[in-house]
């Protein structure tokens, strides 16, 4: 356990070890070296470093503002109430950290008479000795000047339109505002769709001749018989190859918990076999989305290979989900021309506006080659 963990940018090591030997020399333990140990997986062991320390620096430089890694751990310590920002250059600031207030470190060498470290020390100090005081919400009235809230000085006010507000529910009841209309018998000559396709959002397929169009999810619809999920554990599905440990929760039956499957590293991707390594014919794919959340995935792209699991893929296409829960069926589904492949590959583009993108779980509906 450190009592420090540095965030920062590759370009920026120097400044972060000029950092970290000073407070060393204070007396804290400081993780900011990320050479991994031999068999540690690197995501693994930042995230521990990182889960376990008592105060959190990320260093804000033109580097660190465009790194998701930076900003996805300066997200954990502001989670955590335990983030301490020092900008090293004057690059802006990420939008979702402007609040809290940065020490200027730009000019710093490395010296300890500097005031803008002494704050920073501070700062860090009292986080490591738990004299930090709580965050506090600021309420703003539409008035800066006002040093009474108005409705202390005018009681008379809130009963006047007390009785005004029970004067105009009477009124609206007695003239039927408040029943409700009955909605009108069902007509035999009412129009209907001429078959349950009719009804679905029309579609149009994603296939390799439209490479640069986005599709987006129509609303699920019942997969046919002879349809199994090809992803799925118990028929055989596995992931082969991928960037990270955590795509194997997209397909391990967990409809309740979700995992990152791209922390900060952009293109972020996974390989998925099927049984006895089998080819397959698929047509649909489907993301389980619970509800509107930032790091929920927005944009990917499906490739299919026959050749090996990190050989040549052809793309199927680009789709996009949508940032809400659909509730018949939470699973969003992605239509297009069917395809014979071994390997389905899943390639990350972006989230719904976090710096890193998470998951449930994926389906692709399909049936194996005999």
């Amino acid at each position: 356990m450190s009592d420090i963990f540095i965030s920062y940018a590759r370009a920026d090591k120097h400044k972060a070890e000029l950092l970290a030997d000073a407070f060393s020399r204070k007396g804290w333990s400081v993780w900011w070296d990320r050479q991994i140990p031999p068999g540690q997986s690197f995501d693994d062991t930042i995230e521990s470093a990182l889960n376990s320390a008592r105060c959190v620096i990320v260093l804000w430089s033109t580097h660190s503002v465009s790194s998701r890694w930076v900003k996805t751990e300066a997200a954990e310590g502001a989670d955590r109430g335990i983030l301490v920002p020092a900008m090293i250059d004057h690059a802006p600031i990420p939008l979702e950290f402007k609040r809290i207030e940065a020490a200027d470190l730009s000019d710093w060498e490395g010296e300890l008479s500097h005031r803008e470290f002494d704050q920073l020390q501070k700062s860090v100090a009292s986080m490591i000795d738990g004299t930090a005081p709580a965050p506090k919400r600021q309420i703003v009235l539409d008035s800066e000047g006002r040093s009474e809230l108005w409705w202390r000085k005018r009681p008379g006010v809130f009963a006047l339109v007390g009785v005004a507000a029970v004067a105009f529910i009477l009124l609206f009841q007695q003239a039927g505002f408040f029943t409700k209309a009955k909605p009108p018998p069902h007509s035999q000559n009412q129009a209907q769709p001429e078959s349950s396709e009719a009804a679905q959002p029309e579609r149009r397929p994603v296939g390799r001749d439209e490479a640069g169009s986005i599709a987006k999810p129509a609303r699920s619809a019942q997969a046919p018989a002879s349809a199994t999920n090809l992803l799925s554990a118990e028929n055989g599905g596995h992931v082969i190859v991928g960037t990270n440990d955590h795509w194997a929760s997209t397909i391990d039956g967990d409809e309740k918990n979700w995992q990152y499957i791209d922390i900060g590293v952009v293109g972020s991707w996974a390989v998925y076999g099927f049984k006895d390594d089998k080819s397959a014919r698929f047509d649909t794919f489907k993301v389980l989305i619970l509800g509107s959340e930032s790091w929920n995935l927005k944009e990917f792209e499906l490739l299919a290979g026959n050749d090996s699991p990190t050989g040549k893929f052809e793309s199927i296409g680009k789709f996009q989900t949508e940032n809400v829960r659909f509730f018949k069926d939470p699973y969003q589904e992605f239509k297009f021309s069917p395809v014979k492949a071994r390997y389905l590959k899943v390639r990350v583009i972006s989230s719904h506006g976090f710096s890193s993108v998470g998951a449930y779980e994926f389906q692709l509906l399909g049936a194996l080659e005999s």
